[in-house]
């Protein structure tokens, strides 16, 4: 049974964009997964690898901002999950999420809520947490924070996973724009229409918010966690996957 939570923001939502790209171009998003444009197949094989080997005991998972939880529950076959508390803002996203969920061998609770207070508002560890791209909304300093909280959040032996964009060592948004638009524009042409192209690329200009790689690892450092390690680099070389220990 998938059981569905609801909170009221209580403040600004963070995620706002990224919700109302959710509620007009899910389908388009949904074309770059199962092309795998964004290169989910390799990112659901780490995650399921890590969370396979950290855990050789029933273990809970919060996956933040969790869409249709799709790539999510690929990974999490042959994994000892016992508990998936899945978050986003999305009613439609939960839905889905609800209807690719249903079934699984192990509970399940929706939470239609903002990441950032669903974290923060949090009186219990969990053993894992997971972003997909979507921590990278967030600017540095609400990055951090969130990070922090999540440190704080996780259980002693947990551990915290993120695919995020990433930019080259040196580089800034900027270059980092330009580069996304140069390597996907060509090979998203015979995927894509050119009116989403020019959505999808709207959304990244509005949106995205890289670190560098070092970035990354940095916050989380300052956030608590005492080792970090990128794990995964796509082969556009424009996101990567990184673990942070407690």
């Amino acid at each position: 049974m998938v059981n569905i939570l609801h909170h009221h923001p209580k403040g600004e939502v963070v995620d706002a964009p990224a919700l109302e790209q959710f509620q007009k171009d899910w389908a388009l998003y949904r074309t770059l997964v199962e092309n795998d444009a964004l290169f989910h197949r390799a990112v659901a094989d780490h995650l399921h690898d890590a969370l396979a080997t950290a855990f050789d005991r029933p273990f809970s998972l919060v996956d933040l901002a969790c869409g249709d939880a799709f790539v999510v529950r690929g990974a999490l076959e042959g994994t000892r999950v016992a508990h998936y508390h899945g978050v986003d803002l999305s009613m439609p996203a939960l839905e889905l999420a609800s209807r690719t969920l249903e079934g699984a061998p192990f509970e399940v609770v929706l939470d239609h809520a903002d990441f950032v207070e669903a974290v923060t508002a949090r009186d219990t560890h969990a053993d894992a947490f997971w972003f997909g791209l979507s921590l990278h909304h967030l600017d540095t300093d609400g990055k951090r924070a969130l990070m922090t909280a999540i440190r704080r959040a996780i259980a002693p032996d947990g551990v915290f996973l993120v695919y995020e964009p990433t930019m080259r060592a040196g580089e800034d948004r900027t270059a980092y724009l330009a580069r996304f638009d140069a390597t996907n524009r060509p090979l998203w042409r015979a995927i894509l229409s050119e009116e989403q192209w020019r959505a999808i690329d709207a959304h990244v200009h509005a949106c995205d918010l890289p670190e560098t790689a070092e970035g990354w690892m940095r916050l989380g450092r300052e956030a608590g966690f005492s080792h970090t390690c990128e794990i995964y680099a796509a082969p556009t070389d424009l996101y990567r996957m990184f673990r942070f220990d407690p």
